[in-house]
């Protein structure tokens, strides 16, 4: 018998053997999610919230206890067919607790299942629904605001809103802490109907960081709403102020310059603008306020300290 007579089935065996069990390994590598179930708190995904929900598309969030990349997958048949990175994401799932996930090209008025991604875990199957398609836009401005954590822009958070019937709607804040909310598609909370916003509607800002979270009451106005500079960590009421406006004196000539916006107030309107305009080039060279070329975190501390003495004098 020639030697490779002798090895030659055993050597095939072996192969097949090493073949398949690369395969198997392989396979639940990449798998591994659909079988793997979150062992504990840290990494399991808190505070699961859908918002701005369209027909074609959807905002999945959530936290987590401890730093974790997350992505979602989903489908109408299977939760497996597609995946969603965080929309800050571009080719790999970064670690972060604060997660915010945009589902696009979406089929309207339908169920999907979706699963979501921590690190090497995934969820439970759950499921969401699409709205109906063309329902009508109820012409409301969005709403504007920013948010600082000490004196700092907060950087990484989300801002939710809230309103009695209607379906939730979100920003990611920015990295300036400026944020922008659409409301003008909100949809009834059981998706059957556009919702019909009315002047003087009670709404709720929720900011949501990764260590700490603020509030923030107010009334809906249908030209828009410019919520004044959130603190993360208090809880504001903002209704008593906007139902009885003090009138608003005539504006120095050394208090001009931080009229950003040039309405006669000096509000969170103007602070936004310094933060949209941060950089050695500013699109507006207003918000340049001590005149030294960039517009950074000197602007933004005179600004906040103006602001600041208006609501202590009101």
């Amino acid at each position: 018998m020639s030697f490779f007579t002798k090895f030659r089935i055993p050597t095939l065996l072996g192969l097949a053997i090493i073949i398949l069990g690369t395969s198997a390994g392989v396979f639940l590598v990449l798998n591994q999610q659909t079988i793997t179930s979150f062992a504990g708190p840290d990494t399991a995904p808190q505070n699961i919230t859908f918002s701005n929900i369209e027909d074609n598309s959807v905002i999945i969030s959530w936290k987590t206890v401890v730093i974790t990349s997350g992505f979602v997958t989903f489908g109408l048949s299977s939760p497996n067919e597609k995946t969603a990175l965080d929309d800050r994401d571009t080719n790999t799932p970064q670690p972060r607790q604060i997660h915010y996930v945009t589902l696009k090209d979406l089929s309207p008025q339908s169920e999907y299942k979706f699963k979501i991604v921590a690190g090497r875990q995934a969820s439970e199957i759950l499921t969401f629904k699409t709205a109906p398609p063309k329902l009508d836009n109820n012409g409301f401005k969005p709403i504007i605001g920013s948010v600082v954590s000490g004196n700092q822009p907060l950087k990484d958070g989300i801002v939710y809103l809230s309103i009695a019937g209607a379906t939730t709607q979100s920003s990611l804040i920015k990295d300036f802490g400026n944020f922008i909310i659409p409301i003008s598609n909100m949809k009834t909370d059981d998706l059957g109907d556009a919702f019909k916003l009315e002047e003087d509607t009670l709404a709720k800002l929720i900011v949501i960081s990764a260590d700490s979270q603020g509030t923030a009451i107010f009334k809906i106005r249908q030209d828009g709403e410019t919520i004044g500079v959130i603190k993360i960590g208090q809880n504001l009421d903002l209704t008593a102020k906007q139902s009885s406006p003090s009138p608003s004196p005539s504006l120095s000539s050394k208090e001009v310059i931080y009229d950003l916006n040039s309405d006669g107030k000096i509000n969170a309107s103007d602070h936004a603008i310094v933060l949209k305009n941060f950089g050695k080039s500013p699109k507006d060279k207003r918000a340049d306020l001590n005149s030294d070329g960039v517009v950074n975190q000197k602007d933004l501390d005179l600004i906040s300290k103006r602001i600041d003495e208006i609501k202590s004098s009101n």
